[in-house]
Formats: C-alpha cells, structure tokens, sequence
C-alpha cells in the first residue's frame, strides 16, 4: 500500500534531505503550556467538581473564549485525569466529555450524552422518556461532572421552540442527576445561558480563556515564556531565540495572541526550513510560514516578521484578525433575529 510520505517524495519540488520526511508535516498542536488563565480554569473545573463529590449539590461553570485560545485542550486534559474503569461489574465514567453537535437540538444533545457514555440512544423514544433513561444511567455510570463543548451551537438552533426545548431538557437532566457541568463554547453561549434563569444561576461562575495582548505587561511575559517552551520542542533552532522581546512582539502580532495561530506558524516554520535545507529558522521563514497559515495575501509591510512592519493589530477591514463575527450576523434566523433574549430586545445592530 503506496504511503502518503511516497507522494510527498514524488511531487515536492524541492531539492530534499536525507532527513526530509521529519520535516513534512511537522506540527506542535500536540503540546499545551500552563498559563495563568489555563492554570485558573483547570483550578476552577476541579474545585466545582470537588463540590460535586463531597455535597452533591450539582453547579456549573461557564467557560468561554475565542476560537484557538485552547478550550478544548483544557477540558480533554481534564477528562484525562478522570478516565472510564471498572469497579466490579460496575463501569464508572466520573467526567463525560462530550461536544454538542451543531443542528443543537435536545435530541443532539441526548445522542451526544448516549454515545459518550457507549450507551445505544433508543430509536423512535418519545424525548421524555429518553430524558428519563439518560438521568438514570448517568446515577448509573456513577457521572459527577459533565464538560460539554462547543456549547454555542445551540445560539444556532433553527427555530426558538427547537432551542427552548434543547435548553430545558439540559436544565431537567442537570437539576435531576444533580451532576455538575462546565459549558464550553465561543462568547455567544453567554447568550445561551442567560437566555435561562435557572440554567443562568447554575452557571453562575464565568471564566474566559481570552488572548494574549501586548498592552498588557503580565500578558506578554507569559507569552514570552511559554515561545521559550515551544524552543526546546523545535528539531530546527531559531538565529535569535524565540522569546527575544522584538521577535515575540511580532509573533504575538502574527497570532493575535492566540495559541493555536502560535503552534500553527512555529510548525510551518519548522516545515519550510527542514525542507529548503536551512539550518536555522529566521525572519524569512516566519514570514513565509505566517502567509501559509494566516494570511495568504498579506502585503509585504504588514507581515509582522517583515523588518519595516509597523507591528500593529492586524484588526482592519480585509486583516485576518478583523472582527468580522462582531459586524454580521451569521448562523440561524433565530440567532440573527436575537430571539433568545429573555426580555426579546436585540443584542445590538
């Protein structure tokens, strides 16, 4: 059977190395670095689900932020510390993890809850009774907390009674299992919770995994240290080290403060150097890489490893970093019509 590493070796159109194949591909999205924001949130998920276990009492947290700024790393590292075992002919599952699909309806959320738990969903159930069936396994399965990302799909939801129903039947599963429960998602779930008191005043503990920013001299320390950590992950070392307070003014520029653009351009860089040969990662690289994975059609003096850039924001109108999600409205009629307000009024214009 031909390997993808074959094509690679036929097509590419470079003069390759020996040592070319560690090279292609290479990606650091595998690592994550503690931070104090990933610090506060892990503290937080464990404090909540300690007070699960010792009064049953339930309780939420409410865990946003943008796209690439490491939720779902957060949660599946915290899952990990709570696997599935077995205590006699019992199969405990302490922490679910589980991703609400996007058509969020209550039956995409029950399926969800079934298939994290290994558990076939029953066909053709009326929904009450497959709420009924999932309160009783997760007492069953011995669940304490439930972390449920990609929670604003249901601000997507096709019609408002679709996400009246979805948003009561969390409410009914969470109040009568008494488990705790961190909604994950983008700031549009804020939405989806304040749309209900009681799923609001349950999730009364808000965190954000906001971005790395410049203004602030905490923010760019921690960035700082944690380009010093992606260092000694690189096969191919950069000419001036990554955490020099110029260099990472600019990577922090290049990915807006997000970690996932970070690990993105690093990996790429790794890439184009290994295959042109270098032996160093520069300026030039970076440069290259940020226009694979960031911006394509970025203008010389505007790539923030260009030595005249005028290291800003790349926040304007046609800048990838542009706040377009702020400017239109995307999604389901209900979401453009803001219908899930409690009082009905818009969000804004």
């Amino acid at each position: 059977m031909m390997q993808p590493i074959q094509l690679v070796r036929k097509h590419i159109s470079l003069e390759i190395s020996e040592q070319f194949e560690q090279f292609v591909g290479f990606n650091l999205g595998h690592l994550s670095f503690g931070h104090r924001r990933f610090d506060h949130a892990m503290t937080e998920i464990a404090k909540l689900h300690h007070a699960q276990k010792t009064y049953n009492l339930g309780g939420g947290i409410l865990l946003t932020g943008p796209s690439g700024t490491g939720k779902t790393t957060l949660i599946n590292n915290y899952a990990k510390h709570f696997p599935v075992y077995r205590d006699g002919n019992k199969t405990i599952a302490p922490v679910l993890l589980i991703t609400l699909p996007s058509s969020a309806t209550a039956n995409g959320l029950l399926t969800a809850i079934y298939d994290a738990l290994g558990y076939p969903s029953p066909p053709r159930t009326e929904l009450a009774d497959k709420t009924s069936k999932i309160i009783k396994l997760l007492k069953l399965y011995g669940v304490e907390l439930i972390l449920i990302d990609e929670s604003q799909h249901a601000y997507y939801s096709r019609s408002l009674p679709e996400f009246r129903q979805l948003i009561d039947t969390l409410k009914n599963i969470l109040t009568l299992s008494k488990v705790a429960c961190v909604l994950v998602g983008l700031p549009e779930v804020e939405d989806v919770v304040f749309s209900n008191e009681q799923v609001a005043r349950r999730h009364a503990i808000r965190l954000e995994l906001s971005k790395f920013s410049y203004e602030f001299e905490a923010d760019f320390k921690e960035f700082r240290a944690i380009l010093k950590q992606y260092q000694t992950e690189l096969p191919k070392q950069p000419d001036i080290p990554l955490h020099e307070a110029n260099l990472a003014r600019r990577f922090l520029i290049a990915s807006d403060g997000i970690l996932d653009y970070l690990s993105r351009i690093l990996s790429k860089s790794v890439e184009i150097a290994g295959l042109a040969g270098l032996s160093q990662l520069d300026l030039t690289v970076y440069s290259g890489a940020f226009r694979e994975v960031v911006w394509q059609s970025a203008p010389d003096k505007l790539n923030p490893f260009h030595p005249e850039s005028p290291l800003r924001r790349l926040d304007k109108a046609g800048e990838p970093f542009y706040p377009w999600h702020l400017k239109h409205a995307i999604g389901s009629p209900l979401a453009r019509r803001n219908l899930i307000m409690p009082t009905g009024e818009s969000h804004g214009t």
